[in-house]
């Protein structure tokens, strides 16, 4: 469908299907009897608010927005909440708004649901084997514990574990914080390619920086000022008003009001691409490296033809690889992207019809994107990372870069190709505000195993074998080192949302009912939770000291212009405590000092985040950012020196954070490689030429060490490759244009905003306001017999699950859209997961590098023919019995 030929109807199939509910909002309820009632006139009522006092309030889970989110306590209780309004609000100086999901955090500390004492579940006791029950996990019911009984039980049983069988005996999905499992015992680590996909399969080895998302100097995307001098803005599997909501989207409509055109390269016309008038180039999930090839054959073909459209120059400057006259000293083959492309090896040119038959896009879009993407243009090329989490996406980050190269897009303003991801989504360089550093724990990992997300449930319900330690941390692969393990007997969820967020659901489901012990801390009665033994409730961030920076305290969550910061909204709840408190009476309960994990107090490490804070000077030098009195050191509980800075405490508490200055033609603008392409040789990258490799020998050979399946068919540069799953994995023969097979769509898990992953996901408010559909195109759902709002039976080759359906005229046939993060609610008659979670509907199967192929699954959809879902805001808590 071409955009320009999008009519209202299918622009409002989004708002009224997807969308629907945002008007319940302002409803009272979730109820058939709420209604809004017109009215002559609105009479003020008594504010209830009256001398109560704001206080600054965490916005803290893993969405990007890191906005600003105040809270109105009145006799102990919140009575009001807002987000920024400490100034006016500008392109210059925007406030720092909230979402949605910011308005719903009252849910996740006041929450009805909230686990408030510790629990046992009642079929499990310690020592192993038999008495562990493990059959029963996610069926079994609970008891409430105290707390000397929940670490006695679970300290005794580490404790045995490890004497049995070492650190290798327990498991722990590596996340940003593992001080417990480390400090405890050590675990073997468990991690899949995250968020980024097969960015994560070490990109610096081809020039990029680390996930293609590092910020500060060696950054690749610009500064938010220059978006508007861009000619075009692609945003390719990009969708900002969901996946960094808040502030950053202001960025977008800046440069659209400043006279850029946007393209959308995308399975769905989304709200982002609606509310820039964008250019919809509809795309199946996961065929985007045939789409990039053939525009960079249209490229080629129009610069012969017609010329100024690639950038030979620079493509011969800064790039290797890209064609004969430019191939790397350590190439293994003699072979180019240009002469692939052109056919020369394999005798198959990538034209636009040959890419059509894959990724579903008319000849005459392709060559559109390839003429606006000229040497001429001003183009920024911004991806975020759901295509690259799909199988066969490997080389992907290389042929993305190849596009921006090959039209000269890096290093110059109104040009870039690079990520838009996250806090630092549209607004790159360096920080001009950062938090300090704290105190680090000194607990560390006794071993150095890492298993891919895929393999490690296998040898947890084998009770070990032979397998690949080839992670050493987040988002990071390295050649692999054959491992033997032994018996994975405990598993640890201490600040994860491992079974929910991680393929393979079903069968992580099997291996955690294989272990003697599953501990997790807990908020909610979550994924994690429900497969547990003892379930120790833990405080969110509302009820502790405070933070500053992002929702670990780290600065690499928080864009470069603002620091959020939090206080305490209310005392822990029922009898809650923190990670650091379970930590240490985990600690203790093993013998162990707890001083290694935690060598500073909670009140002390709020306090040097605060004291190591440093902004930007008017010399281009960071200076401290808070004043700090001896009486302010007094008040935040902590030992420290006074300082002199640019604020005084009180005044970082009252705005709820700093935010540094901003206006257009400050010396702070930023250009992503500008250093690099004005004097290569003083700033080489990080690739062993110095420079882009589009071939790239380091990465392929990293790869390849690997052994996984498929890896015959890749080459050191982009090449098309047939994924172990994806588009031609839904037909019979698996040969594109054939019979149709038995699970003959497309499937993608798209972010969703009523979620941050799956967080928020029990919220009443966001499950009110934003259902828990599945996408499905007009013309699929009325082939089907499906009206808008049936339930919907969804079934792969792994697994069945119910969604109701919103039928959209603005999705692609023969895709199905399934929103991430429905905490899995299985019915263990029928095997159907009553909560269609996207992960139990994929399977382990990997090749290549071994990415999660999240984003090019394949099931089959049918009207259901069982009693309706009814609406999940209906639908009782997981947890009330506090």
């Amino acid at each position: 469908m071409n955009s320009n030929n999008i009519s209202r109807r299918g622009f409002l199939g989004a708002s009224a299907a997807v969308m629907a509910g945002v008007a319940g909002l302002t409803a009272t309820g979730c109820s058939a009897e709420s209604s809004l009632k017109a009215v002559d006139k609105h009479e003020l009522p008594v504010d209830p608010a009256k001398d109560g006092e704001w206080v600054p309030a965490a916005c803290w889970h893993n969405c990007g927005g890191r906005c600003m989110n105040k809270v109105m306590i009145k006799d102990g209780t919140v009575v009001r909440q807002k987000t920024d309004d400490t100034h006016e609000d500008s392109i210059e100086y925007p406030q720092q708004r909230g979402c949605v999901r910011g308005k719903t955090q009252q849910q996740q500390c006041f929450g009805a649901d909230r686990i408030l004492h510790p629990l046992k579940r009642k079929g499990w006791q310690p020592g192993g084997g038999e008495k562990s029950n493990g059959q029963m996990r996610g069926k079994d019911e609970w008891e409430v514990i105290s707390w000397d009984e929940a670490i006695k039980l679970a300290s005794e049983e580490i404790k045995r574990i490890s004497d049995e069988y070492g650190p290798t005996g327990f498991y722990c999905y590596y996340d940003c914080d593992s001080t417990i499992p480390a400090a405890l015992t050590g675990f073997v680590r468990g991690w899949d390619t995250t968020s980024y996909g097969t960015y994560t399969l070490d990109t610096t080895l081809c020039g990029l920086p680390g996930n293609d998302t590092s910020p500060g100097d060696g950054d690749t995307r610009n500064d938010r000022f220059d978006m508007e001098n861009a000619d075009y803005i692609v945003l390719w599997a990009s969708n900002p008003t969901w996946s960094a909501a808040g502030t950053p989207f202001n960025y977008w409509m800046n440069a659209r009001d400043h006279g850029a055109k946007f393209v959308c390269v995308d399975p769905v016309y989304n709200a982002s691409a609606q509310t820039l008038d964008a250019e919809w180039i509809p795309i199946r999930p996961g065929t985007d490296m045939a789409f990039m090839l053939a525009v960079a054959y249209e490229m080629i073909r129009l610069d012969e033809e017609k010329g100024s459209i690639v950038d030979w120059d620079f493509l011969h400057k800064y790039t290797v690889g890209f064609d004969a006259e430019s191939m790397p000293e350590d190439k293994t083959i003699n072979e180019n992207l240009k002469d692939y492309i052109l056919g020369k090896y394999d005798g198959v040119p990538k034209t636009p019809e040959w890419a059509e038959q894959i990724c579903g896009i008319a000849p005459d879009q392709t060559t559109s994107l390839a003429k606006k993407l000229s040497k001429e243009n001003k183009v920024m090329l911004l991806h975020n990372y759901g295509f690259s989490r799909c199988n066969g996406a490997e080389m992907v980050p290389q042929m993305f870069m190849a596009l921006g190269a090959m039209g000269g897009h890096m290093g110059k303003s109104g040009h870039a190709c690079a990520s838009s991801y996250h806090a630092n989504a549209g607004n790159g360089g360096a920080r001009l505000v950062a938090p300090g550093k704290a105190t680090a724990s000194k607990a560390s990992n006794p071993i150095s195993i890492g298993v891919r997300q895929a393999q490690i449930y296998e040898v947890i319900k084998n009770g070990g074998g032979k397998t690949q330690n080839v992670c050493l941390e987040y988002g990071s692969f390295r050649k692999p080192q054959p491992v033997e393990l032994g018996a994975i007997k405990c598993i640890y969820h201490t600040n994860d949302a491992m079974l929910q967020t991680s393929t393979n659901q079903k069968e992580g489901i099997e291996a955690h009912r294989a272990v003697d012990f599953v501990l997790t801390l807990a908020q909610f009665m979550t994924t994690n939770a429900r497969y547990s033994d003892i379930v120790l409730p833990v405080t969110t961030r509302w009820e502790r000291c405070g933070g500053f920076g992002g929702f670990d305290g780290g600065a690499w969550e928080t864009n470069r212009e603002y620091l959020q910061y939090y206080s305490r909204v209310t005392e822990p709840l029922g009898e809650a405590k923190s990670d650091q408190e379970i930590g240490t009476l985990l600690l203790k309960g093993i013998g162990k000092d707890p001083a290694v994990a935690y060598p500073v107090s909670e009140d002390q490490h709020h306090y040097e985040l605060i004291a190591g804070a440093k902004v930007m000077g008017d010399d281009g030098k960071m200076k401290t950012l808070v004043t700090l009195t001896a009486e302010d050191i007094k008040s935040l509980n902590a030992e420290g020196t006074p300082q002199k800075g640019v604020i005084t405490l009180k005044e970082l508490k009252e705005n709820g954070g700093y935010q540094f200055p901003r206006k257009h033609g400050d010396k702070y603008g930023y250009i992503g490689y500008q250093k690099f392409v004005e004097d290569p040789d003083a700033h080489p990258l990080k690739s062993k030429s110095g420079k882009l490799e589009i071939y790239c020998q380091a990465r392929y050979d990293l790869m390849a060490s690997f052994g996984f399946p498929g890896i015959e068919q890749y080459k050191p540069y982009p090449t098309y490759i047939v994924p172990p799953t994806g588009y031609e994995s839904t037909f019979k023969d698996g040969k594109v244009g054939g019979e149709k097979g038995e699970y003959p769509f497309l499937m993608f898990n798209p972010h969703y905003l009523r979620r941050s992953h799956t967080v928020f996901d029990n919220c009443p408010w966001l499950r009110e306001a934003w259902a828990n559909p599945v996408f499905l195109a007009r013309s699929d759902a009325e082939s089907l017999g499906i009206e808008d709002g049936d339930t919907v039976l969804l079934s792969s080759p792994y697994g069945k699950g119910l969604r109701n359906a919103a039928v959209m005229d603005v999705l692609l046939p023969g895709v199905v859209g399934v929103p991430h993060g429905a905490w899995v609610d299985v019915d263990e008659e029928t095997g159907i997961d009553m909560a269609g979670s996207d992960n139990y509907l994929i399977g382990g199967d990997y090749s290549g590098m071994g990415v999660s192929g999240y984003n090019n699954q394949i099931c089959n959809v049918e009207k259901y023919t069982g009693a309706p879902l009814g609406r999940d805001c209906d639908k009782p808590a997981r947890w009330s019995a506090n």
